[in-house]
């Protein structure tokens, strides 16, 4: 990121750890990334995604704003201009309660603005991956916040900007998409490659900045410094005519006292060593508490960490697994304020409850915001929940978004109990099956009812469709179930 005027520093964007990874090939010994660059031996920073208003929370602490200082692209903005899935870095501190703070500054970069020059869909038409100035992007149905355009609406030749994380092949997996005007103007970040002149590589992209401002390089134009060019592109040639190149910070501070990182792991070895977008993990030093107790982490898996940052490696107390493999969609049948949380009518006599708690981001596809109050919710309102289960039927949500349309009912969990060949029992919901119901594998391949059952053994995740009523199967047999990875 690039202050120009001085009045506090801030960590580096997601996207310094990324091509920090990429240029050591992915073993994260050179640090970088989302948190601590410039801090330097005290204070409080948090780095993470934007789950909520009313104050802003960022992993899943309510900061009070009143005195902070917004830097949003690099121009001095407040809290309205903050949206739901912006990965934004706190500056401030955090009161003993874990839960609340009070911020002194807040900075928001996007990681990449440009033309979509490539889109596909997976099979399961939950994700789309985009090509942008040569980078995949990464969006999903569920996950990615869309400001100005939907999942369903995106296209070849959009322009919007991106905030999000790199996962472990170095695709930005996006938490957050806005739709800007058609232009051919861009924004990319990262090392300085190939250096002749004024001419270089970044991220694939030839850069031509012989017109371009340099102010802002104090050395000038070096191989491998990582800064953020915009200008102009030209996808015939490939090449970007900048008109500026700002300096990126990419070191990472010896100390911090209190750090608050999310972000994908980009390598795995064991729960005791890890990295997350590049950064060494340390969960042994003080015996860090995992949530849920003993997940089985991966790579691309995202996680929560607080700790303290020194010499480098983040020595956790605590690292918090923010995906989960339970999901729902269905309405709204009770609404509980005091437990702060609701009930879904999976089927007819047979609910679900879901608790929420200060970290879950509540997105609206309905009202005049992009972000959901639970005393905005109404009985038979559609949403999409995923999260843990945390009971036999009840999900702690890491997302809830109320939709704007009735859909099919889906469920996914953990199978508990062995399958039967009338039925399935997922979060304590039974659906029938019959011979109309269609299995699939983890690869999204057809098979049959009893290879499905076999398969699913204890553990397994499952996830089951009831579709609309006239448009398949009668309400309450499964219409489709499939092994999930």
């Amino acid at each position: 990121m690039n202050i120009r005027n001085g009045k506090f520093p801030f960590t580096a964007s997601a996207l310094t750890a990324a091509i920090m990874v990429s240029a050591c090939g992915g073993d994260g010994s050179l640090g970088g990334g989302d948190t601590a660059a410039g801090i330097g031996g005290s204070g409080f920073i948090s780095s993470g995604t934007v789950t909520g208003f009313g104050s802003v929370f960022v992993n899943g602490v309510e900061f009070e704003t009143g005195s902070a200082i917004f830097d949003i692209e690099d121009a001095n903005l407040s809290e309205s201009d903050l949206r739901i899935g912006m990965v934004v870095q706190v500056e401030g501190t955090v009161n003993p309660d874990g839960i609340t703070g009070t911020a002194t500054g807040i900075q928001y970069s996007d990681d990449i603005e440009g033309p979509i020059s490539a889109i596909s869909e997976n099979a399961d038409f939950t994700e789309k991956t985009l090509t942008i100035l040569g980078q995949k992007v990464i969006i999903s149905a569920a996950d990615t916040a869309y400001d100005g355009v939907t999942y369903a609406a995106i296209t070849q030749g959009d322009v919007i900007e991106v905030s999000g994380f790199y996962d472990q092949n170095s695709d930005l997996r996006a938490s957050y998409i806005e739709l800007k005007p058609a232009t051919n103007t861009v924004e990319v970040k990262g090392l300085i490659t190939s250096l002749s002149g004024t001419n270089f590589i970044i991220q694939g992209v030839n850069v031509n900045a012989g017109a371009a401002n340099l102010s802002d390089l104090s050395t000038g134009l070096q191989e491998g410094v990582l800064v953020e060019v915009k200008g102009t592109y030209d996808s015939g040639t490939n090449t970007i005519a900048a008109t500026e190149v700002d300096a990126e910070s990419n070191d990472l501070s010896d100390e911090a006292d209190e750090v608050e990182l999310e972000g994908l792991i980009t390598r795995y070895v064991s729960n005791d060593d890890f990295d997350i977008n590049g950064i060494e993990i340390n969960t042994v030093t003080a015996s860090a508490i995992f949530t849920p107790t003993a997940p089985t982490l991966k790579e691309g898996d995202k996680v929560e960490v607080k700790g303290t940052l020194l010499n480098g490696v983040l020595i956790a107390t605590e690292v918090e697994v923010r995906g989960g493999s339970a999901e729902a969609s269905a309405k709204v049948s009770s609404i509980n304020l005091t437990n702060n949380s609701f009930t879904m009518a999976i089927l007819a006599g047979q609910s679900i409850t879901v608790q929420l708690t200060t970290a879950t981001r509540m997105e609206d596809e309905v009202g005049s915001g992009d972000h959901l109050l639970l005393t905005e919710l109404q009985v038979n309102d559609f949403v999409d929940v995923s999260g843990f289960e945390s009971g036999a039927s009840e999900i702690t949500a890491t997302q809830v978004k109320r939709e704007s349309e009735v859909k099919e009912v889906q469920l996914q969990g953990v199978v508990a109990t062995p399958m039967l060949t009338t039925s399935v029992t997922i979060l304590g919901v039974t659906f029938l099956v019959d011979g109309a119901t269609d299995y699939e594998d983890a690869d999204d391949l057809s098979i049959s009812q009893s290879a499905l059952i076999a398969a699913a053994t204890s553990g397994t995740v499952v996830s089951i469709t009831d579709k609309k009523l006239g448009e398949g199967n009668p309400i309450g047999t499964a219409d489709e179930v499939e092994i999930e990875d």
